[in-house]
């Protein structure tokens, strides 16, 4: 998975399928596809962005990273 966040660095995330998606892709879809990682609001910013944690799935970005600061238009709030 490939995340860009609010500064425009691009980060890139390596895990299973049920992490990113909710259901299986299926062999031959389009890529790329959307996808999603849950993430705790941890802060905002002045400048209005959001700093978020990825550790309620234990996910990390490749450097081990986990914290990450994105728009608040690029977080969904999910039931």
């Amino acid at each position: 998975m490939r995340l860009v966040d609010a500064d425009g660095r691009t980060w890139f995330f390596v895990d299973k399928v049920p992490i990113f998606f909710d259901d299986a892709i299926p062999p031959g879809a389009p890529l790329p596809e959307l996808a999603f990682m849950r993430c705790y609001v941890v802060g905002q910013q002045e400048d209005q962005v959001l700093v978020v944690s990825t550790v309620p799935d234990h996910v990390k970005a490749e450097d081990g990273t986990t914290q990450f600061r994105v728009r608040p238009s690029d977080v969904e709030r999910r039931a």
